[in-house]
C-alpha cells in the first residue's frame, strides 16, 4: 500500500480561471511551482497512491487577511468555508482514498470547539501544524494543552519541520530539537516530522531514532539531489530508514515524481561514487503502511 502522508489543499473546487493562476520560484530553489489547482488536479495526481492525508494550515488568529490570502480555503472556495471544511469536502470526492486532517491554532480561543467539529462532524483523523508558519511556540503552554488532547484521543500530528522561504515564519519553531521536547512530554503521541526537517536532517534523525512514536516523512526532497541522498544515507547508516514514511508535499511535488526519484537514488550514488542506499529500503519507504503505523 502506498500512502502519501503529506498533501495540501486544492485552492479551487473546479478549474482554475486563467487570471487566478499563481506560481512561485522559491520553494524549489528556482524551479517554478504552480500554487493554484483544482480538486480534479489533485485526484489526477493522486492516482498512483492508495491513500492520502489532506490538510490545510490554520491561520494566525490575530491577523486579519483578505479572502484567499491565508492558509485557509483558497481563492476558489466559498469565503464561509475554512481550511478544515475544504479538506472534508475534497475527501468526499474520493472517500476511500482521501483521509482529511484538521489544522488548529493553539492560541485560537475557539480551538476546542473546532477540534470537536473536525473530529465529530468532519471525520478528521489527524492534525497538521506548522509552528513556524503559525508563529507559536510548540513548547509553550497553549501548544501543550493541544498536544495533551491529541495524545489522549490518539490522534497523530504532522509537524512542518525545516526551513521556509517565508520571512515572518520563525525557524526555531520548526526545528526538530524543539519537537524533541514535545515527544518527551507526550511519549504516546504519534508524531511525523515533515521533510526530513531539511536542512537539519541530522537533528531530525536524532529525534526519530530516540522516540518510538516519532517518524519522518520524505516529502520535498528530490529536487535537491545531494541533500536528498545525504539525508537518506544518514538515516540508513543510523538504522532508522525504516522510520521514514512516503510523502509528496503536493502541489510542490507530485507523488509519481517522488516515487521515481526515490528509485533513482542508487543510480545517483553510483554516478557520483557515493555509498548506495539499498533498493529494498527504498521500496520499504514507498510501500510503508502509514495507516497501520499511526493506528488509523
Amino acid at each position: 500500500m502506498i500512502v502519501d502522508v503529506h498533501t495540501h489543499l486544492p485552492t479551487h473546487m473546479s478549474e482554475v480561471p486563467p487570471d487566478q493562476i499563481k506560481t512561485e520560484q522559491t520553494m524549489r530553489s528556482g524551479e517554478t511551482v504552480r500554487l493554484t489547482n483544482s480538486i480534479d488536479d489533485y485526484l489526477k495526481d493522486m492516482e498512483v497512491v492508495d491513500k492520502t492525508f489532506l490538510f490545510g494550515i490554520a491561520p494566525r488568529p490575530w491577523l486579519k487577511r483578505s479572502p484567499g490570502e491565508d492558509f485557509g480555503a483558497g481563492i476558489g472556495w466559498d469565503e464561509s468555508l475554512n481550511h478544515n471544511d475544504v479538506a472534508y469536502i475534497t475527501a468526499q470526492k474520493a472517500p476511500d482514498k482521501i483521509i482529511p486532517f484538521m489544522s488548529l491554532h493553539p492560541k485560537d480561543p475557539d480551538w476546542k470547539n473546532e477540534y470537536d467539529r473536525c473530529v465529530g462532524d468532519l471525520g478528521c483523523k489527524g492534525i497538521k501544524i506548522g509552528p513556524n508558519y503559525q508563529d507559536f511556540d510548540p513548547n509553550g503552554t497553549d501548544a501543550f494543552k493541544l498536544f495533551s488532547r491529541l495524545e489522549e484521543d490518539q490522534i497523530p500530528v504532522i509537524f512542518h519541520q525545516g526551513t521556509s522561504p517565508m520571512s515572518d515564519a520563525p525557524l526555531t519553531y520548526a526545528h526538530p530539537l524543539y519537537t524533541d521536547k514535545v515527544a518527551m512530554a507526550f511519549p504516546e503521541l504519534k508524531i511525523i516530522l515533515a521533510h526530513l526537517a531539511h536542512p537539519w536532517q541530522t537533528d531530525c534523525l536524532s529525534v526519530v531514532r530516540k522516540h518510538k512514536n516519532v517518524w519522518a516523512d520524505v516529502s520535498a526532497q528530490f529536487y535537491r539531489p545531494y541533500s536528498f541522498w545525504q539525508g537518506m544515507r544518514l538515516f540508513y547508516e543510523w538504522g532508522s530508514i525504516g522510520k521514514i514514511l512516503f510523502a509528496s508535499d503536493w502541489p510542490v511535488t507530485k507523488p509519481i515524481d517522488n516515487i521515481k526519484h526515490l528509485r533513482l537514488l542508487p543510480k545517483f550514488a553510483a554516478d557520483h561514487h557515493l555509498p548506495t542506499i539499498p533498493e529494498e529500503e527504498i521500496e520499504g519507504i514507498i510501500n510503508r503502511d502509514a495507516l497501520d503505523i499511526l493506528g488509523l
